[in-house]
């Protein structure tokens, strides 16, 4: 079986530096049901999924725990979540609730069906690590007067911080960046309660100027063909080449 997993990097220009908007979308929260589950292994994942449920797992400080999702409650999960980091309260049927959040969910790449999902326990009063989506705003200013075009070089952004602090994704207002900046990590204007952890040199977007080469093409093609060089006054004309000797008639064979 073929899976498909999803898991949830100074601008030298002050003034478009001092431009960028960064925002943080508020942390968003939802509940799942789910139900704990005594076997493991291929046989026992595949009855599951064929009755409709999915085989999942949360890990975390209070050890494993084998769960398993009904279908349509995971997707309409998914749906939900839109690539947001979002804090899930699991509810299993025996009334046990464990804050989470998604870790990774895997699809079968051929049918897109969900295979297994991965869960990851939160503690309220422990920091957590994550992975935030970048979400950019906005056109360029280099790329509407200056014929730039902008790269998107950091899709996720590394962070730490408490839950209650956690947002959704960060987003990017590119809207004064010019051709030939951009914007990296230490650009980001700084949030309460959370850490960057990525190197402060990482480009997170950039507008990328035309190549100068291209645009100095047309005039090398219209330029005239440079005339030969002239002798030196006082010097002999060269000489022309001498023809080539014919070539002597065969002389015919004796007898």
């Amino acid at each position: 079986m073929i899976l498909f997993l999803e898991s949830l990097p100074s601008s030298s220009f002050q003034y478009a530096r001092n431009s960028i908007q960064v925002s943080v979308i508020a942390m968003k929260q939802t509940k799942l049901n789910v139900q704990t589950r005594g076997e493991t292994g291929g046989g026992p994942c595949g009855r599951l999924r064929k009755a409709g449920l999915i085989p999942a797992v949360i890990y975390g400080d209070s050890g494993a725990r084998n769960l398993s999702v009904v279908e349509p409650e995971l997707r309409k999960l998914m749906r939900s979540m839109h690539g947001a980091a979002t804090l899930i309260e699991l509810t299993d049927d025996k009334g046990h609730q464990t804050l989470s959040i998604l870790k990774q969910l895997s699809r079968n790449s051929v049918t897109d069906l969900f295979v297994h999902v991965d869960f990851q326990e939160i503690a309220l009063n422990k920091e957590m690590t994550m992975s935030l989506q970048v979400h950019v705003v906005g056109e360029s200013f280099g790329v509407r007067n200056e014929s730039g075009t902008l790269e998107l070089h950091a899709h996720h952004v590394n962070l730490r911080c408490f839950p209650k602090n956690l947002p959704e994704y960060i987003e990017v207002d590119v809207t004064e960046l010019r051709a030939g900046h951009s914007i990296h990590i230490r650009d980001l204007k700084p949030i309460d309660g959370v850490t960057f952890t990525d190197d402060a040199d990482v480009v997170v977007a950039a507008c990328v100027g035309p190549i100068a080469a291209e645009a100095e093409a047309p005039a090398a093609e219209g330029a005239p063909a440079a005339k030969a060089a002239a002798p030196a006054k006082g010097a002999p004309a060269a000489k022309a080449a001498a023809p080539a000797p014919a070539a002597k008639t065969a002389k015919p064979a004796k007898g």
